[in-house]
């Protein structure tokens, strides 16, 4: 039988999802871990990150990320990994984004969102353990948020560090993202190693080499000639696909039963047509054009600022399985 997953990730939308109702203890320690390593608040004083990375890509490729930040709303970010380099602007409710590429590339997006992990939403907790490991107590949690994948997340008991975060893309991807290293700044703790792992393999590591409070410089929120802008309100709603095929297994790859992933990142416009469409991973030629014809096919709902459509990018994760 041939078996087509698909999983969606909103890496760029920056959209807002609501948590169910859970157990009011394991609910307030994951918010208390949560809010003490969340540097990204309208509380936290203007500073400045910087961190160096390593990425696997097909081979290592070493990055370096700079971050200054006045407000979630007022901040200037560059991230450079070997040739590539882009340059991120958010003023107000615009964001703009300029690089020396088409497209971002992946890993780009997954250091970020692995950097902002105590920004993310909030999940309702369905299950907590208490355990001992390595002489240490941790509390995990199963947590989960509507339509949206799994995760099992541990922290240190006794300081409320989160430790690790994991959770099941796809059919058979095992994610980790792991936390460690934390050290106090301003009222938080922040992690000075963040590492994500694919099925045990290390896939990112990243090293805060700087963390210091700094006076931020207006003149940064000038965006660059030909720089790409987007809208990005507190409430923006996600775009959902509201017509259009998922991808069908090739037949070409049947004999050969190849099973393999592939990312696609795409803008979607206020009509909900679909345009810049580019691949972020790539596999077979026959499964990367089924891809891309069925992408090219699809329609949404744009995500939505209030009742007004905005444009926004979206990356597709698409799971090709032969079973």
């Amino acid at each position: 039988m041939k078996k087509l997953i698909l999983a969606i990730f909103f890496l760029a939308c920056g959209c807002k999802l609501f948590a169910f109702n859970s157990d009011d203890a394991a609910q307030e320690l994951l918010h208390t871990a949560k809010v003490q390593a969340d540097l990204f608040t309208k509380d936290a004083k203007p500073f400045q990150l910087d961190v160096d990375f390593v990425a696997q890509i097909k081979t290592p490729l070493q990055g370096h990320l700079t971050l200054k930040w006045e407000s979630d709303d007022h901040w200037w970010r560059k991230v450079a990994m070997s040739d590539f380099v882009q340059v991120d602007i958010r003023n107000g409710e615009k964001q703009f984004t300029s690089r020396n590429a088409s497209f971002t590339p992946v890993k780009i997006d997954e250091l970020i969102h692995m950097l902002e992990f105590a920004e993310r939403p909030e999940r309702s907790v369905k299950t907590a353990k208490n355990k001992v490991e390595n002489g240490m107590e941790i509390a995990c949690l199963r947590s989960e948020r509507k339509e949206i994948e799994i995760h099992d997340i541990c922290l240190n008991s006794a300081s409320h560090e989160i430790l690790r975060d994991e959770w099941t893309l796809g059919e058979d991807e095992k994610r980790m993202e792991r936390y460690s290293a934390y050290s106090d700044f301003q009222a938080y703790r922040y992690p000075r190693k963040l590492e994500l792992l694919s099925n045990g393999r290390k896939m990112i590591t990243a090293t805060v080499t700087s963390l210091t409070m700094s006076a931020f410089d207006q003149g940064l929120l000038v965006p660059p000639q030909g720089a790409i802008e987007r809208r990005h309100c507190k409430d923006m709603t996600e775009p959902v696909r509201v017509k259009g095929q998922q991808p069908e297994y090739p037949a070409s790859a049947s004999q050969n039963r190849v099973n393999t992933d592939n990312a696609v990142v795409f803008t979607i416009a206020t009509d909900g047509s679909v345009s810049n469409i580019h691949l972020l991973r790539s596999s077979t030629q026959a499964m990367d054009d089924a891809m891309l014809e069925a992408v090219k096919a699809w329609r949404f709902r744009p995500a939505m600022c209030g009742t007004e459509p905005v444009v926004s990018d979206l990356t597709v994760f698409l799971s090709f399985r032969f079973h």
